[in-house]
């Protein structure tokens, strides 16, 4: 399968929803808590195979709105909000640099 049609498949993949998870609840709760408060720091999730750890994360982002963030930055700062932005993302706002800005999902689940 050549990059192009395996990039396809994994684009149009179902998402199990959110609402739907069953059991999990301290998971589930953590994920939405870090959804409302993204200054808590994000969520380490860990368990057995076939928890559902991957479907949750993959569930929730379908819930969220896409967010205004800094383009190519990993981190995905928030071009409004100065604490939650990286340090060299910081400099180049002060040295005046132009950033750009785009819109994209909260997660990279």
């Amino acid at each position: 399968m050549n990059k192009t049609k395996e990039k396809k498949k994994r684009q149009t993949r179902p998402t199990f929803p959110f609402t739907a998870i069953v059991g999990q609840d301290e998971m589930k709760m953590a994920l939405l808590l870090n959804v409302i408060d993204p200054k808590i720091g994000g969520v380490m999730i860990m368990g057995d195979r076939g928890t559902g750890k991957s479907t949750a994360v993959r569930a929730i982002v379908d819930l969220l709105p896409e967010i205004n963030v800094i383009a190519d930055d990993p981190f995905n700062s928030d071009p409004q909000d100065p604490e939650l932005m990286t340090e060299n993302i910081k400099e180049k706002i002060q040295n005046n640099q132009k950033i750009k800005i785009i819109k994209k999902k909260n997660f990279n689940g």
